[in-house]
């Protein structure tokens, strides 16, 4: 790892998720410094760091999208030199029945916020010549989501929307791209009841789901000094789906 690399800065939305655990322990391995953002379930994040000093917890409701944008007024967030957002909010709900909180709650979560600290960190990660952006979404925003995930699916379809600014940033050495996450052995599916994993592999042409590493390590490219000029795109790692 260069001089610069050490000196790197990275903050992941959803850090609490199998995903976002595993991305958070990739780049603490690599030796940069970490803050994981939780609102719930924070207990494998505390215990990740008391044996990672490179790891700073933020508690922080996505749903408040006031809330976070009172957080980015800290210099101590627009600081940070990476940004890979991985937050969501899954949870079952069909086009024929929607619930307009739940609805709105899972686009802040999902989408909003991530456009809350694209606009705080972005500038003053191209006012410093260097930043990576990466933002999760999922491979079922091509397939119109599942009959039971429409709000995560339209979620994940708005969060992939590259603003014109972000990709001017690419001038200052800041790029943005956006991930489209396949199926994955990860426990996000139980949040939908009655979904079956195996029967859902049969649909990838690789015949198999994701494993987290094969995610992670995407990621993290794509957030890295490794990656010097992909940017401005919406790519999948999905197993040929």
């Amino acid at each position: 790892m260069s001089q610069d690399d050490q000196k790197r800065r990275v903050l992941i939305l959803g850090a609490s998720s199998d995903i976002g655990l595993a991305v958070t322990q990739k780049y603490l391995d690599a030796g940069f410094r970490v803050t994981g953002h939780f609102h719930r379930n924070p207990e494998a994040l505390r215990s990740l760091s008391l044996s990672h000093p490179g790891l700073d917890l933020l508690e922080l409701d996505l749903t408040d999208l006031s809330s976070v944008q009172s957080a980015v007024q800290d210099p101590a967030i627009t600081d940070h030199d990476v940004l890979i957002c991985l937050a969501a909010l899954a949870a079952p709900m069909g086009l024929d029945f929607i619930d307009l909180d739940l609805l709105t709650q899972t686009m802040n979560v999902g989408a909003l916020a991530n456009y809350v600290l694209l606009g705080a960190l972005g500038p003053a990660m191209a006012e410093r010549g260097w930043g990576r952006i990466v933002i999760g979404s999922s491979i079922g925003v091509r397939f119109g989501g599942g009959l039971d995930s429409f709000a995560y699916a339209l979620a994940n379809h708005a969060c992939e929307f590259i603003p014109r600014l972000a990709r001017d940033w690419a001038a200052n050495n800041v790029l943005t791209n956006v991930v489209r996450i396949g199926v994955t052995d990860t426990k996000m599916h139980s949040a939908f009841s009655g979904r079956n994993l195996r029967e859902r592999e049969a649909l990838i042409p690789m015949g198999r789901a994701a494993d987290a590493c094969e995610i992670v390590d995407y990621l993290f490219w794509l957030g890295s000094e490794q990656n010097t000029y992909v940017t401005g795109q919406v790519t999948a790692i999905s197993g040929g789906e």
